[in-house]
């Protein structure tokens, strides 16, 4: 019998969009637009398996839903949408029932594979419990006669893991034995799997004398788990055991720390040309800067200089925010990148003589095309040599080279600046990352840049590499098919 799945959200577009997902794979879904008229669908017909809720809703939220829902039926699934800003807010929900959360945006295969999971991990419980009326006292009993739960766990993405009242492992699944360095045969003590904190953790589960539900951010090698561990017991007896769940919350850890990354990030190089902007036109407007008009229109230049600065900078966040979340629309035609690589030296070429600094092309193909997007293409080899000129000193040379040999077309832009350590052209291309030392304290930047460069080069089935010396200079070599290449793909 299909299931029957209950979507809650306030926007109708994201309501109908999960109804449509959800329905195509043959569940059972009706929706509703917010906590309060979820319950009272609920209360109706409690015989739904799985409710998804947004969080902040209108008349009753999420968080408030989850815990009426799981009043009426502990068993029913219980999944929250949330923005990546409201992970927080998310964990918190897991911790009071709800089994996961879907961040936004999301791809229907993500939102289906968290569906699925849940409904695995549901089975699981509900025939646990039938095993438990039937004669089982043991859980080692249950781990070795029952075949089918270890199948439906070993099908589970989570690591879990079951442990008996004298604190041996008696059923895990293979994602748990995935990280462990050694697996031994069972039963053997919690100890033994060498997890941090873990042993504590279970056990104190098992002693309770309540329904405790423990949960842990335990650190296991480089990845960081979730654990929630419950006990396992019959109805007014004392605990079985403990059933723990690990769940990978290291891409949201990491998330957390680009969020703060990013904050900062931006916060500065927002600060430094609005204090610019602002110190020009007041010095203007209050006519501390004279009559001049020379000097007043250094100040509006400079202002301008700044302006565009800022647009820049929201303009790569803009493209890179549209790039990760698939938003980002490549318009490819054939384009000769010959001319373009020419066109922007040509309007580099000033800015280079500007710092004393010799730019030039060695273009070694009359004409070479390519099957870009000609505003991504652009704007690749104009990061590339404004970087260059960027990073290298008075005095200095930048040389712009283009190979095409009806395969490739190979882009190169070679320096003579400050260059770079071996640790440091290692990470060169990772978002936010700038060099920092007493050569580039001065240099204005938010290391998006070069991240934005390799998306969009990528995006077009191409290469990057980039090679440093500390105090000679840096290579940038971008590889692109040609349209020959292309059309006998």
């Amino acid at each position: 019998m299909p299931q029957k799945i209950l979507v809650v959200d306030d926007e109708l577009g994201m309501r109908e969009g999960c109804r449509r997902i959800l329905s195509a794979e043959g569940y059972i879904v009706e929706t509703a637009e917010d906590g309060r008229a979820a319950l009272e669908r609920f209360q109706a017909d409690p015989t739904f398996d799985v409710v998804i809720s947004d969080l902040k809703m209108p008349r009753m939220g999420g968080m408030e839903l989850i815990e009426k829902l799981h009043a009426i039926d502990e068993d029913v699934l219980l999944l929250v949408i949330t923005a990546y800003a409201a992970i927080d807010t998310a964990v918190e929900a897991t911790k009071r029932g709800a089994y996961g959360y879907i961040p936004k945006p999301f791809t229907p295969d993500e939102m289906l594979l968290h569906v699925r999971n849940g409904l695995e991990k549901r089975a699981l419980h509900l025939e646990a419990r039938q095993l438990r009326l039937e004669r089982e006292q043991q859980l080692l009993e249950v781990a070795f006669e029952r075949s089918k739960s270890t199948t439906i766990l070993n099908c589970m993405t989570d690591g879990v893991l079951v442990v008996n009242r004298q604190g041996q492992v008696v059923l895990r699944n293979q994602a748990l034995a995935r990280l462990l360095p050694e697996v031994l045969p069972l039963p053997i003590p919690v100890e033994t799997l060498e997890i941090p904190e873990l042993p504590e953790l279970v056990l104190e589960v098992i002693e309770s004398k309540e329904a405790l539900i423990a949960s842990k951010e335990i650190q296991i090698g480089d990845c960081t788990y979730m654990v929630n561990a419950a006990p396992v017991r019959e109805s007014g007896s004392e605990a079985l055991g403990a059933v723990a769940v690990l769940r990978d919350i290291t891409a949201l850890k990491k998330l957390e720390v680009a969020k703060s990354m990013f904050i900062s990030m931006v916060a500065h190089e927002l600060k430094s040309p609005l204090a610019t902007i602002e110190s020009s036109l007041n010095l203007i407007l209050s006519g501390a800067a004279g009559d001049d008009p020379a000097r007043n229109q250094h100040l509006i230049q400079r202002s301008l200089t700044r302006a565009a600065a800022l647009r820049t900078l929201i303009g790569d966040l803009l493209n890179l925010t549209a790039i990760e979340t698939g938003n980002f629309v490549l318009k490819r035609t054939k384009v000769d990148v010959s001319q373009i690589t020419r066109s922007l030296v040509d309007s580099l070429t000033e800015k280079a003589t500007e710092k004393g600094i010799t730019l030039s092309l060695d273009c070694q193909a009359e004409s070479c095309e390519i099957l870009a997007d000609t505003n991504a293409i652009t704007s690749v080899i104009s990061n590339l040599i404004d970087n260059a000129i960027k990073y290298t000193p008075t005095g200095g040379q930048v040389t712009v080279t283009l190979q095409c040999n009806g395969t490739y077309a190979k882009v190169s832009v070679k320096d003579t600046g400050i260059g770079m350590a071996p640790e440091e052209l290692a990470r060169v291309f990772d978002e936010f990352y700038r060099v920092k030392n007493q050569q580039t304290a001065t240099i204005a930047g938010t290391g998006l840049g070069l991240t934005l460069v390799r998306r969009l080069v990528e995006m077009h089935q191409g290469r990057i590499d980039a090679e440093s010396t500390p105090g000679v200079g840096s290579t940038f070599k971008v590889k692109l098919p040609t349209v020959a290449s292309t059309q006998n793909a």
